[in-house]
This record gives C-alpha cells, sequence and structure tokens, in this order.
C-alpha cells in the first residue's frame, strides 16, 4: 500500500465514522513501520481528520498483529486449498500459446470468502488476546488477555 492508497484509506476511516456518528470519538490507527504508512503526507492526514497514529517497530509485526501471530497461516492454507480444488477441476484451462488461462476475479472473491468462513470467530478471538490487544482503556479487562508466554 503506497501513501496515495493510505491517503485514501484514511478517507475511507472518516466517511465511515462519519456514518456512524461517532466521528469525534478518539481513534487511533495502529500500523506497521512500512515506508509508505510513514510518509509525511499520511501522517499529515491522519493528523487533520484527528486520528491518533501508533507504530509497531520493525522486528515486532509477528508478535503485535493478530492476522500475523494466528490468522494469515491457516488463512494462506484454505486460499491454497481453493486454488488447487480449482486447478484439478481444469478450471485454469490453457490459451492457444499454451500458457495458463487467469482466474475470473469472481472465482477468486468466492476463494477468499470460503477461505475466510473456515476462519473460526474464536481463532480471532484468541488472536487478539494473545497480542494483548483488548478494547479497554483502563485494564479492566486485562485478565481475557493476560498471555504467560510473555511473562505474567
Amino acid at each position: 500500500m503506497d501513501s496515495k492508497l493510505m491517503k485514501k484509506y484514511v478517507d475511507y476511516i472518516n466517511d465511515n465514522l462519519e456514518k456512524m456518528g461517532i466521528s469525534n470519538a478518539p481513534t487511533m490507527m495502529v500500523y506497521d513501520s512500512f515506508r509508505g504508512h510513514l510518509e509525511e503526507s499520511v501522517k499529515i492526514k491522519f493528523r487533520d481528520r484527528g486520528i491518533d497514529l501508533a507504530v509497531i517497530l520493525g522486528g515486532l509485526t509477528s508478535i503485535c498483529q493478530p492476522l500475523d501471530v494466528t490468522i494469515n497461516k491457516p488463512f494462506k492454507d484454505n486460499l491454497r486449498k481453493e486454488w488447487h480444488i480449482w486447478m484439478a477441476g481444469g478450471g485454469a484451462g490453457m490459451t492457444v500459446s499454451g500458457n495458463f488461462h487467469r482466474a475470473r476475479l469472481s472465482d477468486i472473491c468466492g476463494w477468499v470468502k470460503r477461505s475466510w468462513d473456515r476462519i473460526p470467530d474464536e481463532m480471532v478471538i484468541e488472536s487478539f488476546k494473545t497480542c494483548r490487544i483488548s478494547t479497554s482503556l483502563d485494564e479492566s479487562d486485562d485478565e481475557i488477555t493476560d498471555n504467560k508466554d510473555y511473562g505474567d
């Protein structure tokens, strides 16, 4: 995601906050240290929209991001299975020059949906707990995020 797309994403977030009637609520975006996220124009856009920023330092993504910690591998495994099923069923076919046809966007969207649907809700919840991410700012629900792996 480059800085141009990040700025569009800021507008998207802001539009949705306004639609929900919570545009004045405290809002924070937590993202990794990818260069496109850190450009000054992106930071200014977030600041102008009243969105606080927090950056996960390099090397900590695999510890701090719920998708990386728990969900990405099974999701990608599911997606790979979908592709294998499509290939085994002759979905790709061959072009006149002997190359495989690309999958249709509608097929890919179906693969993504089915792959995500196979991720249990409990796995998503546990991934946030593992990263010690909760919705409480006063630490009242810390007992649900206690993780003995981190020395608590």
